[in-house]
C-alpha cells in the first residue's frame, strides 16, 4: 500500500461559515491523494451540519471540547496518518483546486519543513507573504513559519514532542524554533502558493500582540536560559520587535481569490438552507 503523503488537520469551534469555506477548497483540489481531519470543539452553532454535507474521501472528524487551540491541533496529529501535516483552520483556505498536485512532488522528498507563500487576506486588500529561501535565527526570532502554509513532517513531533499547550498564542511559532533554530532540521522554500489566511483569527489581533510578544519572551527564556533571563536582553530584544518587519509582504495582483469569492455567493444561500434544513448545500 502506498504511504499517505499528506493530512490536511482543520480546528473549528462555533465557525460554520468559514468552515465551509475551509472545506469547499480541500473538496475542490484535483488531486485528493490526501487525508483531512477536522477537531470541533463541541461547536453549538452549524458546523457539524456543515461536515456532514461533504462525502470526500478520508474525511475524518470529531466533535468534543478541548482546552484551547493548541489541544486541538494536538488531537488532529495524534489522529493523522500522513507524512506531511497542513494546519488549515476554519476560515483559511487553499489558494487554488491544484495546490496538492503542486506541492506533492516536494513532498515525496524528505526536507522537514517546507514552506509556501501565503496570502493575508486583509481589509485594506489581499498581500502576499513569501519566506526567505534560507531560515537566519533573526528570521524566526521576529517573524513567523506560515503554519497555514507549512507542511511538516509528522515525525518531528515524537522527536520533539507536541505543541506546548502551555502558550495560547505562539506554540506553533516556539516548535518552528525548536525544530529549525535549535536542532536544524531541513527547510525548503516551495514556489507554490499555497493558502489564504484568515486574519481575523486570535494569533493576527493587534489586541493580542502584546500577549504574543510575552509568550515569545517566556519561550526563548525557556529555550535560552544561559543568555536571556536577563533585563539587558530583554531590552534588546524588545526593541528588535519594534525595529524589525514583522512580516514580509508583497501586493497581490488577483484581489478577489477564487474560492473567497465563491464562497461570498454562496454564504447567504448556505445560511438560510442550515436554518431551514440543518444541512449545506
Amino acid at each position: 500500500m502506498t504511504r499517505l503523503l499528506l493530512s490536511i488537520i482543520t480546528i473549528n469551534y462555533n465557525d460554520a461559515v468559514g468552515l465551509k469555506i475551509t472545506m469547499d477548497s480541500v473538496n475542490a483540489q484535483n488531486l485528493k491523494e490526501f487525508e483531512h481531519i477536522i477537531i470541533d470543539g463541541n461547536s453549538t452553532d452549524e458546523s457539524l451540519e456543515v461536515i456532514k454535507s461533504f462525502n470526500y474521501g478520508k474525511l475524518n472528524y470529531i466533535s468534543e471540547p478541548d482546552s484551547g487551540i493548541y489541544n486541538a491541533m494536538n488531537k488532529g496529529i495524534k489522529m493523522a496518518s500522513g507524512k506531511y501535516l497542513l494546519f488549515l483552520n476554519s476560515g483559511d483556505y487553499l489558494k487554488n483546486k491544484d495546490v496538492v498536485s503542486m506541492v506533492r512532488p516536494y513532498l515525496k522528498k524528505d526536507y522537514s519543513v517546507l514552506s509556501g507563500n501565503i496570502i493575508f487576506d486583509e481589509d485594506a486588500g489581499p498581500r502576499l507573504r513569501e519566506h526567505p529561501e534560507k531560515i537566519t535565527f533573526s528570521y524566526l526570532v521576529g517573524n513567523a513559519i506560515s503554519h497555514p502554509s507549512s507542511f511538516i513532517k509528522r515525525s518531528l513531533f515524537k522527536t520533539y514532542g507536541l505543541y506546548d499547550e502551555s502558550y495560547k498564542i505562539v506554540s506553533d511559532w516556539a516548535f518552528f524554533v525548536k525544530v529549525l533554530g535549535l536542532n536544524n532540521e531541513s527547510f525548503l522554500k516551495l514556489p507554490v502558493t499555497v493558502s489564504v489566511f484568515d486574519t481575523k483569527g486570535v494569533s493576527s489581533n493587534e489586541n493580542n500582540y502584546k500577549e504574543v510578544y510575552a509568550e515569545r519572551r517566556r519561550v526563548l527564556g525557556a529555550y535560552f536560559p544561559r543568555v536571556f533571563n536577563n533585563e539587558h536582553d530583554t531590552y534588546i530584544f524588545e526593541k528588535f520587535l519594534k525595529t524589525n518587519k514583522r512580516f514580509r509582504y508583497l501586493k497581490v495582483i488577483d484581489k478577489s481569490p477564487f474560492f473567497r469569492k465563491l464562497a461570498t455567493l454562496q454564504l447567504g444561500i448556505s445560511a438560510k438552507l442550515l436554518k431551514l434544513f440543518g444541512k449545506s448545500k
